[in-house]
């Protein structure tokens, strides 16, 4: 029980109230011993007083008072009277069988009280047999200092306070008893919630990637709740699309080995013996070859792009100049298919700042796509306009679009959104996710736009001050 958390916290509960109880207990018994007491002294001292007064007239003519008087002051004051002088000499009544002057007073008391000021003494220590109050009142206009001392043993005084302090004892037991129960719902209250999302995290530490907790809500439990929830649904979809991405990885690699290896074989057979058909099955393996080469090209690209591994350089680029040189690659693919490139690039376009290799890299992908995909004796459209802190291009084909409900995945890796975009077109599936986080690497955005019969990339570039 130690080991657990609810076990430590229902014991610290535990100690931390039968501490606090007993504290209390003791100071609240001492407290209402001491105002028991310090009551009785008032109680005396007043009524002291009243026999004082009755006292002071006999006293001033020089008469002591009998044993009758003195059992009345007795009477009057609940308390053992006596009357004694200076010297010590008793003049009337008799003081407790066990009292002394010597164990008592002490010297300064009893010169203040000769001198007119009361004086209370109260003997609360066990070495004293009789623990008692004791009360003494000078009395006034008597020739030789004379005090009237009232005595009241403690007995009575202490039943009334055990009376109370047993009453106390008894509202600290069961405040005791309520403070335990609410101890052990409250540790558990505290507890289950932890036990229920330890049982989650442990039944996804063991391959159950559907394993969440219903521990949720506003407070700091359900908010750890929910952030395991979050966590294992981000972990288990990370899982998934690696185990997607191995496959599509696997499929795409497979596809052109398998054309690879049969045409390879086909040729060492000697079953192709037509020269032009040898030049075919040749083409088709330095192609199959260039895709796998392009497609280990954009997965080294996008593993240094994800671990910030990639080098990006960005310098002022003119885009003029820049797009011109580009143009003349895509010039024989452009002559293939019979289509236009359209620059509309403003006379005072801005540098911008940018990774020549890298923004030939995006250039090439956006524009490849848009050869691949445009109907032939088409044109692509590719247009820069210019903002106060950047740069964005655009660049558009007629192709048969893409559905709206693909287009917040097409920077996902292998995606592809229909058949038009298929893996036979050519491309490997990464161009665009590559494409992303090259633009961002280089301070910028790109969005897609999409109808049917028209599709516009733009992505834009910080401008060079």
């Amino acid at each position: 029980m130690m080991r657990s958390l609810f076990g430590r916290l229902l014991l610290s509960h535990l100690a931390v109230i039968l501490v606090t109880t007993i504290v209390l207990g003791l100071v609240m018994s001492w407290l209402i011993r001491n105002h028991v007491i310090e009551t009785k002294a008032g109680d005396l001292l007043t009524r002291g007083n009243a026999a004082v007064a009755l006292l002071a007239p006999l006293l001033t003519k020089g008469q002591v008072p009998d044993e009758t008087t003195v059992q009345l002051l007795n009477d009057l004051t609940n308390a053992t009277v006596w009357l004694m002088d200076q010297d010590g000499t008793i003049l009337a009544g008799q003081p407790p069988v066990r009292w002394t002057r010597k164990n008592f007073e002490q010297a300064q008391d009893l010169e203040a009280l000769f001198t007119g000021t009361s004086q209370t003494w109260v003997h609360m220590s066990r070495k004293y047999t009789d623990r008692s109050i004791v009360v003494a009142l000078p009395l006034p206009g008597v020739s030789k200092p004379t005090a009237l001392f009232l005595y009241a043993p403690i007995t009575g005084i202490n039943r009334t306070s055990q009376a109370l302090e047993r009453l106390l004892l008894y509202s600290l037991a069961l405040g005791l008893l309520v403070a335990l129960v609410s101890s052990f719902l409250i540790s558990r209250t505290l507890t289950r919630p932890i036990a229920k999302i330890s049982q989650a995290a442990k039944n996804f530490a063991q391959g159950n990637f559907s394993s969440r907790t219903s521990v949720t809500g506003d407070d700091e439990l359900g908010r750890l709740g929910q952030t395991f929830n979050d966590m294992a649904t981000g972990l288990a979809l990370t899982d998934q699309n690696r185990r997607d991405f191995l496959a599509t990885v696997s499929h795409e690699l497979k596809t052109p080995v398998t054309s690879i290896q049969a045409l390879s074989e086909a040729l060492l057979d000697g079953l192709v013996s037509d020269p032009d058909h040898q030049r075919r099955y040749l083409s088709s393996i330095q192609e199959q070859s260039g895709r796998i080469g392009r497609l280990i090209h954009d997965l080294l690209d996008l593993a240094q792009l994800e671990t910030g591994e990639l080098s990006v350089t960005s310098v002022p680029i003119d885009l003029t100049k820049f797009l011109a040189s580009e143009r003349l690659k895509y010039e024989p693919l452009l002559s293939e298919k019979d289509l236009m490139l359209s620059f509309l690039i403003p006379a005072n376009a801005p540098l911008v700042l940018a990774d020549s290799d890298r923004l030939s890299q995006v250039v090439a992908n956006l524009l490849s796509n848009a050869i691949r995909h445009s109907p032939i004796h088409e044109t692509i459209q590719l247009e820069i306009q210019v903002f106060r802190y950047y740069v964005a291009l655009s660049i558009s084909d007629n192709g048969p679009g893409i559905d709206a409900k693909h287009l917040p995945h097409i920077w996902d890796r292998f995606y592809r959104a229909d058949t038009s975009r298929s893996r036979n077109a050519g491309g490997t599936g990464l161009g665009l996710s590559v494409t992303k986080r090259l633009v961002a690497a280089m301070g910028g955005d790109i969005t897609v736009k999409s109808t049917p019969g028209k599709t516009t990339f733009i992505f834009t570039l910080p401008i060079a001050k």
